[in-house]
């Protein structure tokens, strides 16, 4: 179940960044509040948690984890995202996932 826990969660990142690397449009705003993916990651680790879905929970720590390094770098644009810095630190936290994925899935007692 941890492997299937992580395909699910790799596989997020990947579609999420060929798609924002083949339509770069910004994420939708509510007045002067921009909304970005890791923001619904968050959702969907709470909702994973809460409805006891590790595809859910995958999807969401994806969401999250992809957007994490742009943060931490204090990313400003579309390139800040594709920044070297950025991919490695993306890649850095997929592998440390990777080998705590055993940890990732206790909550669901798997």
């Amino acid at each position: 179940m941890s492997n299937y826990f992580f395909l699910i969660f790799l596989a997020t990142i990947i579609i999420t960044r060929l798609f924002i690397f083949v339509y770069p449009i910004s994420s939708p705003t509510f007045g002067k509040f921009r909304t970005h993916h890791y923001m619904y990651g968050l959702i969907g680790i709470f909702a994973g948690l809460v409805f006891h879905s590790v595809v859910l929970y995958a999807i969401g720590l994806g969401l999250f984890f992809d957007e994490l390094t742009y943060i931490l770098i204090r990313g400003k644009n579309h390139k800040d995202n594709y920044s070297k810095i950025s991919l490695l630190g993306t890649l850095f936290l997929v592998v440390i996932v990777f080998i705590f994925r055993n940890y990732f899935i206790l909550p669901f007692g798997i």
